[in-house]
C-alpha cells in the first residue's frame, strides 16, 4: 500500500498538515455557527413548504393546472398569513399590555381568596412573601429587560423577529413555486442506476412529513380556538394570548397539549380554585378527544414512529434549536427511520 505524500516529510510536516485541518474543521464550525440563524430559517421555511405541497397536489386531482394550483396555494397562504397578523398581533399586545398592568392586582386578588388564606395559615404564613416578590418582580420592567438582555438587545430582537418572519414567508414562496425544479435538480445529482430508488424515497418522504405537517398545524389551531372559547366561557383573563400561546406549544408533539393544559389550568387560579379545577378537567378530557380521536382521523398514518423516539427527538432538537427543533423533531426522525428501514436495513440484508 502506498504511504500518502504528506505522511512521507518527516514529524514537523506531519504536525503541521494536521494542525491545518484541525483549523479547518475549526473555522467550518465556526462558520456553520455564525449562519445558525439563517439555516434555521431556510429549514423553516422548507417544513412550511412541505406543509403547503399536498394542499397543491390536492388542487392537481381537482383539475387544476399546476401553475393555477400553486398560484391558488401561496395567494391562500398570504392571505391568511396576513390576516393573522391583522388579527392577533394588535389584540396580543393588547393583552400583553393589560397583563403587566393586572399583575399586582392579580397577586393581591389571591391573597385575599379563601383557599390561599388557609393555605397560607398551613404553611405557617410562608406563602405571603413569596407572592409579594412575584408581584413586585413580574410587574417591575426592569426584571423583563434584564431577562432579554437590556432594552437595546430587546429592541434588536424584535427587529430581527420581524425580519425572520418576512424571510421565511417570502422563501416559502419561492420553495412552493419552485419545489419540482428543486427536486428534479437534486434527483439530477443521482447516478441514473440509483436514480429511481432515491426517488421514491424522497418522493414518500416529502409526502409524509407534508400531511404531517399540515394535520399537525390544522390540530393545534382546533386547540388555540377550544382554549380561547373555554377560557372565555369560563371567565379567565387574557384568554387571547393563552389562545396564541397555545397554538405554538401544541405543535409540539405528544407534550405540547399537556403543557398547554398545565398553562391555562395554573392561569385560571387569578380567578378561582373552582374555575381552575373546572377548566383543568375540560382540558384534560378534551386532550383525550384529541389523542384518540382528532389526531388519528387528521394526521393518520403520515408519520408511524414509537412515542419513546418521538420524546426522545423532541428532546434532542428541543436542546439543539429550542422550540424549533421540538417541533421538527418528529418528522426528522420519522424521515431517518424511513431512510434506515429503506436503505441500510436492505444492504445490511444482502451482505
Amino acid at each position: 500500500m502506498t504511504t500518502p505524500a504528506f505522511l512521507t516529510g518527516g514529524p514537523f510536516r506531519v504536525g503541521f498538515v494536521a494542525t491545518l485541518g484541525v483549523l479547518l474543521a475549526l473555522l467550518l464550525g465556526a462558520a456553520v455557527a455564525s449562519l445558525s440563524t439563517a439555516l434555521t430559517l431556510i429549514f423553516v421555511a422548507f417544513f412550511v413548504c412541505l406543509g403547503l405541497y399536498p394542499t397543491v397536489r390536492w388542487l392537481e386531482r381537482r383539475k387544476f393546472s399546476r401553475t393555477g394550483a400553486v398560484l391558488t396555494v401561496i395567494a391562500g397562504f398570504i392571505v391568511v398569513v396576513a390576516l393573522l397578523l391583522w388579527l392577533v398581533i394588535p389584540i396580543v399586545v393588547d393583552q400583553l399590555t393589560q397583563l403587566f398592568t393586572y399583575l399586582p392586582k392579580g397577586f393581591d386578588d389571591v391573597e385575599n381568596q379563601q383557599w390561599f388564606i388557609d393555605t397560607n395559615a398551613s404553611f405557617g404564613g410562608a406563602l405571603t412573601p413569596v407572592v409579594e416578590w412575584l408581584s413586585s418582580s413580574l410587574s417591575d420592567p426592569n426584571l423583563w429587560l434584564t431577562v432579554g438582555g437590556g432594552a437595546l438587545k430587546v429592541g434588536a430582537g424584535f427587529v430581527n423577529g420581524v425580519f425572520g418572519v418576512i424571510f421565511v414567508i417570502a422563501l416559502t414562496i419561492y420553495f412552493v413555486a419552485g419545489l419540482e425544479t428543486i427536486k428534479t435538480s437534486l434527483y439530477a445529482l443521482v447516478p441514473l442506476s440509483k436514480r429511481p430508488g432515491v426517488m421514491e424515497l424522497g418522493e414518500t418522504i416529502m409526502e409524509s412529513v407534508g400531511k404531517y405537517l399540515g394535520g399537525m398545524v390544522i390540530l393545534a389551531a382546533i386547540n388555540a380556538v377550544f382554549t380561547f372559547i373555554l377560557l372565555t366561557a369560563a371567565g379567565v383573563p387574557f384568554a387571547p394570548v393563552l389562545a396564541a400561546l397555545a397554538f405554538p406549544i401544541t405543535l409540539i408533539p405528544l407534550v405540547g397539549s399537556v403543557i398547554n393544559l398545565i398553562i391555562v389550568t395554573m392561569v385560571s387560579l387569578f380567578a378561582s380554585p373552582g374555575t381552575a379545577l373546572v377548566v383543568g378537567l375540560v382540558m384534560l378530557v378534551y386532550v383525550q378527544f384529541e389523542a384518540y380521536f382528532l389526531t388519528p382521523r387528521i394526521v393518520g398514518k403520515a408519520i408511524s414512529i414509537p412515542g419513546s423516539l418521538v420524546l426522545i427527538g423532541a428532546m434532542i432538537g428541543g436542546t439543539l434549536l429550542g422550540l424549533l427543533g421540538a417541533l421538527i423533531a418528529c418528522p426528522v426522525t420519522a424521515s431517518v427511520l424511513l431512510i434506515i428501514k429503506k436503505v441500510v436495513v436492505p444492504r445490511q440484508n444482502l451482505a
